[in-house]
């Protein structure tokens, strides 16, 4: 070890690493008083390391792990301790496993670590070596797999404790691994969780791995290490061992779990707070940004911030559905329409090209295209949903709106107007229309006019022209209009209503009966047609039956 290289516990704060440990079935059968062996066990590597790097190990918890089998190679064994413990809470996880049958000179037999990981797996040591040397073979497997969790490599001609082989006389880190090893106490735990602490750790570790050149540290851990400095380094991400972005530990999968509970249970801002970290720690996990996503729509659908949240995870999983369905829900409710549009048009593309559709998920694009007001996607949406109460429900809506702004009727051919341009006209037409009901005849003439020459010989225009002839008090130009608009449609139910009030006004008794008639045939909603009709029929015997319907109809008498 180089002096002038290595640490000096002066110039180190002092840092202590809260070890778990558990100990199989095999390793307690033949372990009196386990517990109490590996805390002495962590004591002695800490007297080994407190000086040349300032760290110490303290024992948080020893349990019992529920397995068998000591036999074997003992990567499997880590693979089944992370399965059982993620161990986000500690800075190491060891697990204990009997002793080999024989005993090997291979560290390998005797313990197991994922380089960067934070898992390790020990054997037992055979009672029948002598006591100190299987207390120093105790030290030397233990602090060698921790290194390795540290990002520490093999040191192949070296007599320390990263050596590939056991040998008594071996002790001790080189200077260049006490380098390495620094710089995960510095960076250590937060780099594992933390973007900006994982790019620096990063940088000192490929600093320390490229200095490590030579015979002795040579091969596929050496180049480990480099590829994956690498990828940190162009990550937007926080990476795991693997060097692709962290999966879901088991306890973060019980708080998923806890948070699709809550939001079923109308917790839904308890649902978010617990989502939260979740959602900043795994971006390329899909199913967390899915459902961060969601919270935040049904939280906060004006928020910039979740405008941008969903946008993000469309743009990262473009295959998912959901995602832009949300994404067009944000956009409606801003009122942001041909944005909607095209979201919704890329989530029908997304689920066309999926085998395992649920019919909902179909009824939900349906219900999101008819907010949108695409009443002909809406209704071959809903068409590939048959049965279900919410395809129904868009189905019998869309058919309301077709007659109230005097579309075609489904399937008609050719249609009035290009799909992707149906919303912009409906829209057009309910806005103009509650311009004129507000008298605000000025702005709807100017509206009536540029709708017309984009859509010209217009069921819908020429509705909306009818109206406002009709509040001019040019009546024949609006019995010619709206006559023209039941030409297209005869349930255009508004055409029938403004027939009718027209023929009010003119004395058209036979005319108006008949147009007020058809309105409540059409929305037996339509209160207005049933007043009209009701000063049509005053005394006549015909107001009796009108009366008895009315009250059948809203369980109140007719004014």
């Amino acid at each position: 070890m180089s002096p002038a290289a290595a640490p000096t516990a002066a110039a180190l704060p002092g840092r202590a690493l809260r070890v778990r440990v558990y100990a199989d079935a095999d390793h307690r059968a033949r372990v009196l008083h386990w517990e109490r062996g590996f805390a002495a066990w962590l004591q002695r590597a800490s007297e080994a390391v407190r000086e040349p790097l300032g760290v110490t190990f303290e024992l948080e918890s020893a349990r019992a792990w529920d397995r068998r089998g000591s036999n074997g190679p003992l990567e499997p064994v880590v693979d089944a301790l992370e399965a059982a413990d993620a161990g986000e809470d500690v800075d190491l996880v060891v697990g204990l496993v009997a002793a080999p049958p024989a005993f090997s000179d291979s560290q390998h037999e005797l313990g197991f670590a994922r380089v960067l990981g934070r898992h390790c797996v020990l054997r037992g040591i055979d009672a029948g070596l002598p006591v100190e040397a299987r207390q120093r073979l105790e030290v030397s497997a233990l602090l060698h797999e921790w290194a390795h969790t540290w990002g520490a490599p093999h040191v192949r001609d070296g007599r320390g404790w990263m050596s590939p082989k056991y040998d008594a006389a071996h002790e001790g880190f080189d200077a260049r691994t006490l380098a390495l090893l620094d710089a995960g106490r510095r960076h250590l735990p937060g780099a594992r969780v933390e973007l900006a602490a994982q790019k620096a750790w990063a940088r000192e570790l490929r600093a320390a791995v490229e200095g490590m050149s030579g015979p002795a540290w040579e091969g596929p851990e050496r180049d480990f290490l480099l590829e994956w400095t690498d990828r940190v380094r162009a990550a937007s991400v926080v990476l795991g061992p693997e060097g692709t972005p962290r999966s879901l530990t088991p306890l973060e999968r019980q708080r998923l779990a806890e948070v699709i509970a809550l939001e079923k249970a109308g917790r839904v801002e308890v649902a978010a707070e617990v989502m939260e970290p979740l959602a900043v720690r795994h971006p390329h996990d899909e199913r967390v940004q899915l459902l961060a996503c969601y919270l935040a729509v049904r939280l906060t659908p004006g928020a910039e911030a979740t405008r941008q949240r969903c946008e993000r995870a469309a743009a990262r999983f473009p295959s998912e559905p959901s995602l832009r369905m949300n994404v067009a829900l944000l956009h409606l409710h801003a009122g942001r329409f041909d944005e909607a549009r095209d979201s919704l048009l890329a989530a029908r593309r997304n689920l066309e090209a999926r085998t395992d559709v649920e019919p909902v998920q179909w009824a939900d694009l349906a219900g999101l295209f008819l907010r949108a007001h695409c009443v002909t996607w809406a209704e071959q949406t809903a068409n590939r949903a048959p049965g279900l109460a919410a395809s129904s429900a868009v189905l019998e809506q869309a058919a309301l709106l077709r007659r109230q702004v005097a579309l075609r009727p489904h399937g008609d051919a050719p249609p009035t107007v290009d799909p992707m341009r149906e919303g912009f006209l409906v829209r057009s037409v309910i806005d103009i229309e509650a311009l004129l009901h507000a008298g605000a005849s000025g702005p709807a003439r100017e509206r009536i006019t540029a709708l017309a020459r984009e859509f010209p010989e217009t069921p819908s225009v020429m509705l909306v022209q009818c109206e406002l002839h009709l509040l001019q008090g040019r009546l024949g130009a609006a019995r010619t209009a709206c006559e023209r608009v039941l030409a297209f449609r005869e349930d255009a139910v508004q055409a029938h209503l403004l027939l009718g009030v027209l023929a009010t006004n003119t004395r058209a008794h036979a005319r108006a009966r008949a147009h007020l008639e058809r309105v409540i045939a059409l929305e037996p909603s339509r209160t207005e047609a049933w007043h009209l009709l009701a000063r049509e029929y005053r005394g006549t015997r015909l107001l009796r039956p009108l009366q008895t319907r009315y009250r059948e109809q809203f369980a109140r008498d007719l004014p």
